[in-house]
């Protein structure tokens, strides 16, 4: 049923470049969902093709980071770094006036929003610690935990997310180099210390399924890629 009426969306939207980007990222969420990541990243790679083309796109970090987080699955890790560093840049551009030294402190973040830059962050830190860059990696999940625990408050459910990652990377590089405590005690940031007074923003999500932005850390499930095979 869900994939009949992303197919009709598809014919119906022929002619508008703009809703169909949006429905190939609906098709790419669906077939990632079925574990078919090739056709999710063939759709992807169709809306990002759209996109570039249109003069103005509704959010375009978010198709960057579904494109990573799909690439990163099929253990393309470089290519899906690059696609997560896209992402943070045109968030970053995006909240210049909402957040950072460039904030006039005239119009709120959108929760969705720095939740999105938050999963930015988690994503380039996933993609460093698949690529074993441990220092960078660290830096980028802290980032992300600050930024969300600052915004949207230390018990949204994204904060929450993002601080298990953090705390299981610390965990799992530790037990690969515990000569690494060592230098991630030198390092450490007081990761609380921005917390929110803005907690208020934290209910203004739209019910966006940001689980979709999401890369998996390592521990959180192996590369489908030498496994999977699709007919579609």
């Amino acid at each position: 049923m869900v994939l009949e009426l992303l197919k009709k969306a598809e014919i119906l939207t022929e002619r508008d470049n703009a809703g169909r980007a949006v429905t190939f990222n609906n098709l790419a969420c669906y077939y990632r969902r079925q574990g078919k990541l090739h056709a999710s990243l063939k759709y992807l790679q169709r809306a990002l093709k759209i996109e570039s083309k249109l003069e103005h796109v509704d959010n375009p970090a978010d198709t960057f980071l579904n494109t990573c987080a799909v690439l990163s699955q099929l253990g393309r890790h470089r290519d899906a770094l690059a696609k997560a560093q896209q992402a943070l840049i045109l968030l970053q551009e995006e909240l210049s006036n909402m957040i950072g030294p460039m904030a006039d402190g005239n119009e709120p973040p959108k929760a969705d929003r720095i939740a999105v830059l938050s999963i930015a962050y988690h994503n380039v830190g996933v993609e460093y610690e698949f690529l074993k860059q441990f220092d960078l990696c660290l830096q980028q999940y802290r980032k992300g935990v600050e930024v969300s625990e600052r915004f949207l408050g230390p018990d949204h459910s994204i904060t929450i997310t993002l601080r298990n990652s953090c705390i299981a990377a610390r965990r799992a590089i530790v037990a690969k180099d515990p000569h690494a405590q060592m230098k991630m005690l030198s390092n450490k940031t007081k990761s609380r210390t921005g917390r929110s007074t803005r907690k208020e923003y934290a209910t203004g999500t739209r019910g966006r399924p940001m689980e979709t932005l999401l890369s998996p850390r390592p521990e959180d499930g192996d590369s489908q890629a030498a496994e999977e095979k699709e007919h579609f």
